[in-house]
Parts: structure tokens; sequence; C-alpha cells
């Protein structure tokens, strides 16, 4: 009975903290485990751990050299709303001047955060071609999107080497789309 009740207790406590992390969305774990620490101490030890994974929001798109959009996917895990899209893909390409600019006064290809609005980062990735891959997220993991970028550049080195690819159109392949997505999964 005294074990339930603590039980209770304590989903409860959670509940009330994960009420006060945040507004936004979360998805959470919650193993609890129970088990003997050391032989000093006979009682058992309630362990809680939580794993906690926000909802992020995340825009991304290559933008060629001539200024014209040539993929764009919503990548993050929060809900889509047709005017946030608008909205993250004026964002994006108000920051193309700034990476304009940045392009010619640095040799790194990777230009981590280079525009901010409200909470949203915008970075980007310049290749040697001038072509922009760009990046508007909530997160800060610097290393992650970082991985994220080379990684898309060497799929889309792969689709600049396919013979029936006109270099500055639109992307369409369905199988750069699902590496994208999975790519953005694993590092956003």
């Amino acid at each position: 009975m005294k074990r339930r009740r603590f039980q209770k207790f304590v989903l409860r406590w959670i509940a009330h903290f994960l009420s006060l992390v945040s507004a936004k969305p979360t998805l959470f774990r919650i193993e609890i485990s129970r088990r003997r620490t050391d032989s000093r101490f006979p009682q058992q030890v309630l362990f809680i751990y939580f794993s906690f994974h926000m909802a992020s929001t995340a825009c991304f798109m290559i933008v060629s050299r001539n200024d014209i959009p040539i993929y764009e996917a919503e990548v993050g895990t929060a809900t889509k709303k047709e005017e946030a899209a608008h909205q993250h893909q004026f964002i994006l390409h108000a920051a193309l001047d700034i990476v304009q600019d940045l392009a010619w006064t640095t040799s790194a290809m990777y230009l981590k955060a280079i525009d901010r609005f409200n909470d949203l980062v915008v970075s980007a990735y310049v290749t040697a071609g001038h072509t922009r891959l760009m990046l508007l997220h909530d997160s800060r993991n610097d290393d992650g999107i970082k991985s994220f970028f080379q990684e898309v550049h060497e799929l889309y080195i792969k689709i600049l080497l396919n013979p029936l690819y006109l270099p500055g159109s639109r992307i369409t392949s369905s199988h750069f789309d699902t590496k994208v997505r999975a790519l953005a999964r694993k590092y956003l």
C-alpha cells in the first residue's frame, strides 16, 4: 500500500516538474528501477531517470548560386503549420544577404549561427560552388549541425554527379529527401 502511494506521489511530482520545465510539447520517458546499491545499506533505493526530447523546429533549404531555392524541407519534430512554414522560408531568405557577405570574408565552409529570430537560429554552410545550405533551428548542438551539413553536402555532390540532373534545377529525388530527413533525425 505504501509503495503504491509513493509511486503515485512520484508520478504526480514528475508531471508537475514537467509542466514547469517548458510550455513546449515535450516527449519523455520515465524509467523507475529498484536495486540494492551497497551491502552496507540493505534497503532498496528508488532511481528515477528522465530522458527528455524537446520538440524541435527545423527548416532546411539549399539555395543555388543564383539565389534560387533548389530544395526545401521542414525537418523538425514540432507540429507543422502552414503559416510557420512560410515564416521559416522568409527568415531563411532574409539571411541570404548575411551569408553572401560572410562567404567572401572567410574560407570556412561552415558559417555556424549567422542570424537569429526570436528563439530560432539560422546556420549556414557554403559549398565551393557557392551553393548555400541553410538551416533554421532552435537547438544548440553545433557539432550535430556541422555533421548534418557535411553529410548533406556529400549527398548533394552525389546528386550533382548524376548525369540526368541539371545543376541549379530543383532536386526532386525522393531518395535524397528520405536521406536528408534521416540525417536530420540523427543529428538535430
